[in-house]
């Protein structure tokens, strides 16, 4: 990183050695300016005394050294030289905001600035305040309102060559017109590195942000124009560079890296110009969202987050618009613009999903002959047994034991009972390692397997895969540098291809860059498995049509949690699944006729759910929590229909953050020369009011219980509208109906004899406004039959009967077909001499919506009637969230089939993260206990009653006991520390004198943790990329610690004494330039010493014959070599 620092040079003049200047004040008065030092040490309160001792005009010049518990503010137009000083603030603002000087906190009536927000520094009130040199670190908080730097109603501020540390905000300047904020370090900021809140005209250049998780720089809210965003460098942000509620700003020439979401967002903003900015490694380039207009985008340089083949593709350009901004706004079908005019529709009919059985018992009982794995088998020994087996056998591994080294595959009709065994994979990429007919070619009697796994179903049907562990070693990739042939990225826990009818269930599966990768594997069955720590995607269903995947957990996975691509379908159902952490939850790419709901998605970190070039869609009756964007629509969608779900989006208070319901990335817009233009949000163009539309409702008596009912839809004029949807309310049900090329729209309705309103309404579009209308429908059939279906309540399987009954005149009618449909799934029975239909309910726990309809014949008029199921459940407990091994446990209730708790002492059934466990019932209450000492994690509970069979699960989710440990990017030996925080078992600070075991470099080492309960260790490793781990009474964390250098040189090609000298760069531990100090070279056996200028700058003349030359650089332990060639 230190090679492409930008180092500004110091051009003010050099005052340390004066005590008195001059300076002209407005009256053209003499006056003297002084100069006052803040000794080293020094506390809050003498600080404060000293400013406040102050003029206009004056210098404030700090010793070099630590300060610690500071809150002060400035609110005189001075200077204020840091001299590399280090400001800590307190680590609260104290009781009833003590630590908060009075004059920041009390009212304008008191004579204070009435400013709520918690701070280190306050710049107030005043015009043209200078502050360099300086680190500041803020409060190590979530707390939302606190920042290091607090600036308000300060005009022509200058904030240059500074180190802003931590705080929720590093940088929060408001309502302060005409400032630089310049060439400083801000980083680990809990919301927004930069916060410009209504400062116009403000310079923002040459700064470096790291690690700030919401926004890096954030400019908002100002009158503009002209806020110059120049030449930054932000790496490590959802949104790089966020552009709110403002106009006539310029963005350019920054550099965004790794900025999940985007690397810059317009939302609500204008007149802005966005060009020459270089974007790497965000899926998104540019975000425009919330009433945009006059957006104009320019050149850039696009270097976004895609991968190889199978790819993941990027957006250069996506739109948020404000149509679509609220959790009921987003219902509707929508298409690419560039593949139909007619890009949305409100209408969203989604059928009704069908009941999905799965009979595990028979899929994992085993058939054939059962082949036993012993506990010491080796890969070659299981792969020796596969191979011996037949269609239809069963392999069965040994209870809980571990396989080291295992790489094998199946080809064969097989059943594989995993009894909780785990599979450890090889932890090298050694194709030896892979066993020949996987990786040979065809011509040669293989597969041809390009890909590493533990292990492999290939070319088979109905092979069943249960109950296994599977641990991947394979190393990870780098994203950047991936290809198609880039080994580490084609890896999986399982691989499965050609694998028809194939089973994964109740696998717990560890690393690689896919968990599970299927393709061309349909009518499979994925369902129950616990899958996390994937490179890439938890789950790859590549052109496998009519699958199901369901009822999984899917965590910490970099890329995709589910990914559903290029199958030509129908019907690939992803319901009822919980992924938490991806880059995008679900991703529906280059295929068609998916159905996704009652899935939860969490902390997507840049969407919950993406279909890209994909249609036909049915997304609804999902849960969406954490993730900024809830749906991104992509690269050629189509009608992809929206449902009802649930949002809990990434949402901030004041100053907002505002969500996006919905994001739409058209193919049109999908190249770095095609998204240059000018952007406006379309809802600007939709006018204020429109007419409302004209309903023709006629009333209608009919002599048959079955008929169709009509209506018309014209404009304001009397025109015919054509296309258009009606929605009818009858007798409690709703119908909706097309209007045709006259305007009419016809329903099918079935009704008992009697009189019924009918309630005829359209939506409106954005040329017709709403519109409703009222009926009366008459029925009067002499051939009507009295059909009823009471609604029950049971306790599951407990043998109540759902009892229908078909009569005319109070006769019961015999040997009839009767169509019952519970839950869109039909059954038909026939009716006994009574009339009467007993059907056995054989439903899991739950309320089941049930409508029975009798055909009718030549004699009977059809009938219909809606009713309910509800099925009690027999076995039931709550979710729970624990401190990893604390006293919270989870307890479930066990009841008979008739509603009463187990006896004590009855043993039942726990299964969790794979593993079966019996309890005993303890009480009167039917309860049993299970304790949960797991690592931390999400896991899925199933508790079974040993009476009735059923199963009930329930989440849980298990805290660590160390928190606040964040990746850590430091200058070699600067003060940056790894910081911790451990809690005892109630979620509290553990106070001092607790021991944590720190793990570097294969380096052990202890350190106490203080009143706080944090813990710190001290990072003076050589410069490079380090893992640590940290560890406390069982529980173990890690982060990434980089540590750049503070020496940088370049090789020098000369002729022989041309006068050219090799020059070394050195900057101090906040990556400004550093005087005034000895560098070491050694070239050629001679050792020399030279001195660094104000630039940090140290050279050496070069006076060698000719040839080539090794040169070392030394200071303070870091060392740098660079060649020299000397020619005649």
């Amino acid at each position: 990183m230190s090679s492409s620092m930008v180092f500004a040079e110091d051009v003010s003049d050099d005052r340390s050695s004066q005590d008195n200047t001059l300076a002209r004040d407005y009256n053209d008065n003499i006056q003297t300016a002084s100069q006052q030092t803040i000794r080293a040490g020094s506390n809050s309160t003498a600080i404060q005394d000293t400013i406040n001792s102050l003029s206009d005009g004056d210098t404030l010049n700090f010793e070099s050294g630590t300060y610690t518990d500071i809150c002060i503010y400035v609110d005189k137009s001075i200077t204020i030289n840091g001299n590399g000083a280090t400001l800590i603030g307190f680590d609260s603002p104290g009781v009833n905001n003590s630590n908060i000087p009075t004059k920041v906190r009390a009212t304008t009536d008191e004579g204070g600035y009435a400013i709520s927000n918690f701070a280190t520094v306050y710049l107030l009130n005043a015009s043209k305040i200078t502050m360099n040199g300086l680190t500041i670190v803020g409060l190590n908080s979530t707390t939302y309102s606190n920042a290091a730097l607090y600036t308000s109603q300060v005009n022509g501020a200058n904030i240059n060559n500074n180190t802003i540390e931590g705080s929720s905000w590093g940088i929060y300047m408001t309502s302060s017109p005409d400032g630089t904020i310049s060439n400083n370090i801000i980083q680990n900021q809990k919301t927004t590195g930069l916060l410009n809140f209504g400062s116009a005209r403000t310079l923002i250049s040459n700064n470096t942000i790291i690690n700030a998780k919401n926004h890096g720089i954030d400019v908002r809210h100002g009158t503009g124009p002209n806020v110059q965003i120049i030449n930054n460098t932000v790496i490590g942000s959802k949104e790089g560079i966020y552009l709110m509620h403002s106009k006539g700003h310029t963005a350019t020439q920054n550099t965004l890296i790794n900025c999940t979401i985007s690397s810059i967002t317009c939302y609500g903003s204008s007149e802005v110009n966005l060009y020459d900015n270089t974007m790497r490694k965000s899926r998104i380039g540019v975000l425009l969202g919330g009433g945009y207009s006059n957006i104009t985008i320019e050149e850039n340089t696009f270097q976004l987050d895609n991968l190889p083949f199978p790819p993941t593709f990027v957006y250069y350009v996506a739109s948020a618009e404000s149509d679509y901004q609220s959790a009921t706004d987003d219902i509707g079908v929508y298409t690419d613009s560039t593949l139909s005019e007619e890009i949305y529709t409100n209408e969203t009919d989604i059928p009704t999903p069908k009941e999905i059985s799965i009979d595990y018992d028979s899929i994992l009982t085993p058939t054939g002959t059962t082949y036993n794995v012993s506990s010491e088998a080796t890969s070659t020994d299981i792969q020796t047994i596969i191979d011996s087996m037949k269609d239809g056998d069963t392999l069965n591994f040994a209870k809980n034991a571990i396989y080291n080294d295992i790489c094998i595959y199946t080809d064969k009709n097989i059943k594989i009972i995993g009894n909780n065994a785990t599979l450890i994979g090889y932890d090298k990429l050694n194709n030896e390692n892979v066993p020949e007919k996987v990786r040979n070619q065809s011509a040669n009697g293989g597969y041809a397997v390009a890909y590493y796994a533990v292990l492999y179903t290939l070319n088979n049907t109905q092979t069943v895969i249960s109950d296994l562990n599977i641990i991947s070693k394979y190393p990870g990739y780098n994203p950047t540098k991936a290809t198609t042939t880039t080994d580490e990225y084609k890896t999986a826990g399982i691989y499965a291809d050609a694998s028809n009818n194939l089973t994964i269930t109740g696998c717990d599966i560890e690393g690689a860059s896919f968990g599970i990768f299927m393709q061309y594997s349909g009518d499979s069955i994925i369902t129950n498995n616990n899958i996390h720590d994937q490179y890439t995607n938890g789950i790859i269903n590549f052109g496998s049509p009519r699958d199901i995947i369901a009822n999984n957990t899917i965590t910490n996975v970099v890329n995709h949690g589910i990914d559903v691509r290029h199958g030509t379908g129908p019907n690939v159902v992803v319901f009822n699944n919980t992924i938490n952490g991806a880059k995008e939850g679900i991703y529906l790419m280059h295929s068609k006729g998916h159905m996704v709901y009652n899935n939860t998605i969490l902390n997507g970190r840049i969407s919950s759910i993406t279909a890209y070039g994909s249609g036909n869609e049915y997304i609804f009756n999902n849960t969406m929590i954490g993730s900024r964007i809830a749906l991104l629509l992509g690269g050629g969608y189509y009608n992809v229909t929206i449902g009802e779900n649930e949002y809990d989006l990434d949402f901030l208070p004041f100053p907002p953050t505002f969500v996006t319901y919905i994001a739409f990335a058209d193919s049109q817009y999908q190249s770095a020369e095609d998204v240059q233009g000018t952007y406006s949000d379309g809802a600007h163009d939709s006018p204020s009011y429109t007419a409302p539309a004209t309903i023709i409702a006629e009333d209608l008596t009919s002599n048959s219980t079955k008929f169709n009912y009509s209506s018309t839809l014209k404009d304001r004029n009397g025109s015919e509208i054509a296309n258009e949807t009606l929605v009818f309310e009858i007798n409690g049900e709703s119908y909706s109906a097309i209007t045709n090329s006259k305007g009419i729209a016809t329903i099918n309705v079935i009704l008992p004899n009697g009189n019924y309103t009918a309630v005829v309404s359209f939506a409106g579009n954005d040329k017709i406004g709403k519109k409703t209308e009222q009926s009366t429908i008459s029925v009067n059939s002499p051939n009507a039959v009295e059909l009823t279906a009471p609604e029950i309540e049971m306790y599951y399987k407990n043998g109540t009967k759902f009892i229908i009954t078909l009569t005319s005149n109070g006769t019961g009618i015999a040997n009839e077909s009767v169509i019952i449909s519970i839950n869109g799934v039909n059954n038909t029975r026939t009716t006994n001499e009574n009339g009467t239909i007993n059907m056995n309910i054989n439903l899991n726990s739950g309320e089941y919506d049930t409508v029975v309809y009798y055909e009718g014949n030549d004699k009977y008029d059809p009938a219909k009637v809606n009713s309910k199921i509800t099925v009690l459940s027999t076995v039931y407990g709550n979710d729970i969230t624990k401190i990893f091994k604390n006293g919270t446990q989870y307890y479930a209730t066990f009841l008979d089939n008739q509603g009463n708790p187990l006896a004590a002492g009855t043993t039942v059934t726990f299964n969790i993260n794979g593993v079966g466990y019996k309890r005993q019932i303890n009480g009167s209450e039917g309860k049993a206990k299970l304790n949960i000492n797991l690592n931390q994690g999400k896991y899925v509970i199933t508790a079974i009653n040993p009476e009735t069979k059923e199963m009930g699960s329930n989440n849980i989710t298990v805290l660590s006991k160390i928190t606040e440990n964040n990746d850590l990017i430091k200058y070699y030996r600067n003060n940056s520390q790894y910081v911790v925080k451990v809690l005892d078992d109630e979620g509290n600070p553990v106070g001092a004198k607790q021991t944590v075991t720190f793990n570097i470099n294969g380096v052990m080492y202890e350190r106490k943790t203080n009143e706080s309960g944090y813990a710190k260790l001290n990072i003076n490793l050589p410069p490079d990329d380090y893992v640590i781990t940290a560890s406390y009474d069982g529980c173990n964390v890690a982060n990434n610690i980089t540590v750049l250098p503070v020496l940088s040189a370049g090789d020098v090609d000369m002729k022989y004494r041309d006068g050219t000298k090799f020059v070394a760069k050195l900057v101090d531990g906040n990556g400004n330039p550093f005087a005034n100090q000895t560098i070491g070279f050694n070239i050629n056996g001679v050792f020399y010493n030279r001195i660094t200028n104000e630039n940090g700058e140290a050279r050496l003349n070069i006076n060698l014959m000719a040839g080539e030359y090794i040169i070392t650089s030394s200071y303070n332990g870091c060392n740098i070599a660079n060649t020299i060639k000397i020619t005649a």
